[in-house]
């Protein structure tokens, strides 16, 4: 079966019941799944207060979101998904409490065309990603493009950015620069091959951006343990030799 016709209820119920798997295995063996979506869930869940202000880009079937909206239910928040059937989906699940863009960001306003794989939409994107042990029905859509700092009011505060653009991550986060430097939100960002080099994105670039911003680079479990962060050789490596592709940044200036 494939994975886009299984319903959403059953999904979200695995999802859960994988999630309270990872924390009682996390102890005594290497669970046999992807953890970022859990680490970011316990992240979530220590940054947040209440009032706490966030932003998801690239929200697709609005996972994270949700966990945002638990960890702040008080907070205003805003999220982006360029392709119209995930958008539609949210605005059902999520138009009354969030406020929710159909439309892509980037560095610079403006319009492009944006590549849909029918049958992974997790990996649709501004520049089209190729896959050697797949083939996948793609389609063409055109779509608006904004400055994430300019849909943001000037006098409200964000404490959390999640980032999944597949590889246009830092091509955002140079248009969230006036957020960034005026509230120093927490980051948790996916960076990895594949995606970031279409775009021109190194881990060098992406280092020196925070690092010029005053943030500290870390891996969620890292964070999460209490453990220091990242120094750019330690990152370098880290995308080069695909041990993790997201991140998490945070003001190296504030305790956490």
């Amino acid at each position: 079966m494939k994975r886009k016709y299984i319903p959403q209820v059953v999904t979200t119920a695995a999802k859960n019941l994988a999630y309270r798997f990872y924390h009682f295995t996390e102890k005594v063996l290497q669970p046999p799944f992807d953890k970022y979506d859990f680490e970011t869930m316990d992240v979530i869940k220590r940054v947040l207060r209440e009032n706490s202000n966030c932003i998801d880009i690239g929200a697709h079937k609005g996972e994270i979101l949700k966990a945002i909206l638990k960890g702040a239910p008080e907070g205003s928040h805003m999220a982006f998904e360029p392709i119209p059937y995930l958008f539609q989906q949210l605005q059902r699940k999520y138009g009354g409490r969030v406020r929710l863009f159909n439309t892509a960001l980037s560095s610079e306003a403006g319009e492009a065309d944006f590549t849909v794989f029918k049958d992974r939409p997790a990996v649709s994107g501004l520049k089209e990603r190729s896959f050697e042990d797949a083939r996948y029905d793609t389609e063409k859509i055109r779509v608006r493009l904004e400055r994430l700092e300019d849909l943001v009011p000037g006098n409200l505060p964000i404490h959390l950015i999640k980032i999944d653009v597949e590889g246009a991550e830092l091509e955002v986060l140079k248009g969230a620069r006036r957020i960034l430097e005026q509230y120093k939100p927490v980051v948790l960002f996916e960076f990895g091959k594949g995606g970031s080099d279409l775009y021109g994105a190194t881990p060098e670039l992406m280092f020196d951006f925070f690092d010029a911003l005053g943030y500290t680079l870390t891996l969620q479990r890292y964070f999460l343990k209490g453990y220091q962060g990242l120094n750019r050789h330690e990152f370098i490596g880290q995308f080069e030799k695909g041990y993790n592709y997201f991140f998490m940044a945070y003001d190296a200036g504030r305790e956490m």
